[in-house]
């Protein structure tokens, strides 16, 4: 019974250990795409234009598999309409939306505070019907509240 015992000890320490070394291997992967994704021209012109947005309060950041669209919170109109196949890329995958989506969360961090944005995860549907993922970073009603009251002036208001 203790010989039985040992194997399955044993057996849940080669699993573990297999589970790490492959956990590290999809990390190095994953770094690397996100390295070779941040040095392309795409990234460069759409971090150049991202950062030429930053004296504006930005609403939504939606990151399709089509490109990036960006819109304000006031006056509430589209900033940014960032087509990747109009810029150089038409390969469409989840893959390439979800590195985007990551490298803008890391190379702009206002859009991970907690209090102020929300990422969130949805679907959308192409033309032929085929589903793909897309994200958002939404900023929060609290925080839109926030700075809606600080930016806009007092109202006058008539009673």
């Amino acid at each position: 019974m203790d010989s039985l015992a040992i194997a399955g000890c044993m057996v849940c320490v080669l699993s573990a250990a297999i589970m790490l070394m492959y956990g590290g291997v999809a990390a190095r992967e994953e770094a690397q795409r996100l390295y070779l994704l941040r040095e392309s021209p795409l990234y460069a012109e759409l971090y150049g234009k991202l950062t030429a947005l930053s004296r504006y309060d930005i609403d939504q950041i939606r990151i399709e598999a089509t490109g990036v669209t960006v819109v304000s919170v006031c006056p509430a109109h589209t900033l940014l309409t960032f087509s990747f196949k109009q810029n150089g890329n038409s390969k469409r995958n989840d893959a390439m939306t979800r590195l985007f989506a990551e490298l803008i969360a890391r190379d702009f961090p206002l859009f991970t505070r907690q209090g102020a944005y929300k990422f969130s995860r949805y679907r959308t549907l192409r033309k032929n019907g085929r589903p793909e993922m897309a994200y958002a970073f939404t900023m929060r009603r609290g925080y839109k509240d926030f700075l809606l009251a600080e930016r806009c002036p007092a109202q006058l208001r008539i009673y």
